[in-house]
């Protein structure tokens, strides 16, 4: 008796363990932010004569990198502030050259310190550009998507100030981009954005050209920019405007296809793969009964019928918790691994044990009988 007990205590402790060790749900939000930009916000001393923006996307569409440039005309001589820029969560630095020079870039304080140019008079020339909030920070609203638009404060803007003459410049920022990821299905939806907002509030506005490049093998991305200059997706697409695209944003799609291991799982899915491991394990689990009951077809009970039925579907549950990680696994680096706590499915346990627990003691009973028959006989 104290055997069995010992045993029994192993095995709920082992039982419990490999559901403590599957039970860790990623019940964060599928929808993960990525870098938020914008187009430049404009002086009311600047005419913007063209924006050209080229996207350069990694061969995973993990990351891009933007290269931004303005072509402007200053109506003012002297030390100012041409444009305002609007960058947030980006990868490494954010630089911006003027007429090829590269200029320094400052964070709009937050509060003004002693010595630092004052939030008020930074934005003395962007009335027309920027909306007030309070006496220290001035906001603009950029739209990332159909259902999204967010207000963004002065703090969170950048600027340089540099002598300029009359005339026209070129003023051009890079940055490196994380894409917008949407993870609500079993492989991860990335997206680049790019807000065009601001330019609504410019002087004026003169031209747009968008140019996309893929690096290594090309990807089926979508967007919503309309048909590319090219006709359809190439390695590089050129979109030309000579008016605020009606969106006011640009947004690049694209979701992974699978591999074919992945798309045969994807298929079947946790249920069905749970199906086909639970067909196993009956059949196995009625097998070494059968066995059992040839040597010992005397015996009341079956300890074989007893502890598989405490097992199976227990190994059954376990499994479909497991299948959720096997899938991504072989989905690979895009998998979302969003699935919520999908180990509460061992809830189910102690309703489906004596279900199962019964159907196998009256197989066994019929598998007892039957071999006390042929032995009579």
């Amino acid at each position: 008796m104290k055997k069995i007990s010992s045993f029994t205590v192993l095995i709920i402790s082992l039982m419990l363990l490999l559901i403590c060790n599957s039970a860790k749900a990623n019940m964060a939000s599928p929808f993960i932010e990525g870098t938020k930009a914008a187009s430049a916000i404009s002086s009311r001393h600047v005419d913007i004569l063209h924006e050209s923006i080229f996207i350069q996307i990694d061969e995973n569409f993990h990351t891009a990198k933007y290269k931004v440039e303005y072509t402007i005309k200053s109506d003012v001589v002297g030390k100012q502030i041409p444009l305002l820029f609007c960058a947030v969560d980006y990868k490494d630095d954010f630089c911006v050259w003027l007429d090829d020079r590269p200029v320094k870039v400052f964070d709009i304080p937050f509060k003004k310190e002693e010595g630092e140019e004052s939030s008020d008079s930074i934005f003395s020339d962007f009335t027309n550009s920027c909306d007030r909030c309070d006496d220290n920070n001035r906001k603009i609203e950029c739209r990332w998507d159909d259902n999204t638009s967010e207000t963004y404060y002065s703090f969170e803007m950048k600027y340089f100030q540099p002598e300029l003459s009359q005339g026209t410049h070129r003023i051009r920022m890079e940055y490196t981009a994380y894409p917008w990821r949407n993870c609500l299905d079993w492989i991860t939806k990335y997206n680049f954005r790019y807000s065009l907002s601001p330019a609504k509030k410019w002087k004026s506005f003169g031209t747009l050209d968008i140019t996309v490049e893929q690096a290594g093998k090309i990807k089926d991305y979508s967007s919503n920019l309309g048909k590319p200059q090219e006709g359809g997706i190439k390695q590089i697409n050129t979109w030309h405007f000579d008016s605020l695209p009606e969106d006011e944003f640009m947004e690049l799609t694209y979701k992974p296809e699978p591999n074919s291991y992945a798309k045969i799982l994807l298929t079947f899915g946790p249920e069905g793969l749970a199906a086909v491991y639970g067909i196993f394990l009956f059949l196995l689990h009625l097998k070494f009964i059968t066995c059992y009951r040839k040597s010992n077809r005397q015996k009341r009970f079956s300890w074989v019928v007893i502890l598989g039925s405490i097992l199976v579907p227990f190994f059954i549950l376990l499994f479909f918790i497991y299948s959720y990680s096997i899938i991504d696994f072989v989905i690979g680096k895009d998998a979302s691994q969003r699935h919520g706590y999908i180990a509460l499915i061992i809830i189910f346990y102690p309703i489906i044990l004596p279900f199962y627990w019964v159907l196998m003691w009256l197989i066994d009973k019929r598998i007892k009988y039957k071999m006390l028959h042929q032995q009579e006989k």
